[in-house]
């Protein structure tokens, strides 16, 4: 399905959608990958107030003992992997920049620890350039930052992105991505959600593994994830209205996203 479509699933309910997934592996292992923010966890107005609703750690735990499982996040990895608390999981921070997995899985990646201080500078002088804005956050995650103004007066956003385009036009080598409420400073590098799960299923595939992977997210930063798999895997929008989407399927929101996962875990026993 290309960018242009909807997801054809939205009407169904978790449970069927994920036995659809079931009933497609032929053999294969499943490979869940999770957004965390609008996925695994309510927006919240601030990236600290996002913590995990208590019903969904031992869905995670469930899917980590049965499938491989990643979360891969626009968070740092320590960020994201701290919030989530589940031990065997792969995470992927900074959309994909930093990989970890579990003790013993020798997997790891890590492309952004070279344009850590072009991150670093840019914080600092979009802090300076942005401290009177009420409501503005700059989040320096490392390897990457997130200047939120989901709290700052719609009339101030122009202000805000014309500061964060003259913090890109000094340091050339990061360049700016849109999310929800969120303007980011990444590395200028062909790397995004969409080819750290590629290089993920890889890994997995090299490791004699056949896996269908499936991926679960909210965000515009997401499509490229399901961009990524269409065709050899299945893309799960969270969406509470019809939206333009690479994803084939759809979840309403974080409740109905437990819901569906909590039925991959058990692996399609009711």
């Amino acid at each position: 399905m290309s960018n242009a479509g909807h997801a054809r699933t939205g009407d169904l309910e978790p449970e069927r959608q994920a036995d659809e997934v079931l009933d497609s592996l032929d053999g294969r292992r499943l490979m869940v990958l999770l957004d965390y923010d609008g996925t695994l966890s309510p927006i919240a107005p601030r990236p600290e107030d996002a913590v995990l609703p208590p019903a969904m750690r031992p869905v995670l735990e469930s899917l980590g003992e049965r499938w491989l499982t990643a979360i891969i996040s626009g968070r740092s990895l320590a960020d994201v992997r701290a919030l989530v608390g589940v031990e065997r999981l792969v995470y992927a921070g900074n959309h994909g920049l930093e990989i970890e997995g579990p003790p013993g899985s020798d997997i790891s990646r890590n492309l952004g620890e070279d344009y850590a201080p072009d991150v670093a500078a840019a914080a600092a002088e979009l802090e300076e350039a942005l401290a009177s804005v009420d409501g503005i956050l700059v989040e320096n995650k490392q390897f990457s930052l997130s200047v939120h103004y989901r709290l700052v007066d719609p009339e101030s956003v122009g202000f805000v992105e014309m500061a964060v385009d003259r913090a890109i036009a000094a340091h050339p080598r990061l360049t700016k991505r849109l999310g929800k409420k969120v303007f980011e400073l990444r590395p200028d590098l062909a790397w995004n959600k969409g080819t750290a799960v590629a290089w993920l299923l890889e890994v997995v595939n090299n490791r004699g593994t056949g896996a269908l992977p499936v991926y679960v997210g909210d965000d515009v930063t997401d499509e490229d994830a399901f961009r990524a798999l269409e065709g050899i895997g299945i893309g799960v929008l969270i969406s509470d209205e019809a939206r333009p989407t690479a994803a084939s399927h759809r979840l309403r929101d974080t409740e109905e996203a437990r819901r569906f996962l909590s039925q991959l875990a058990s692996g399609g026993q009711a």
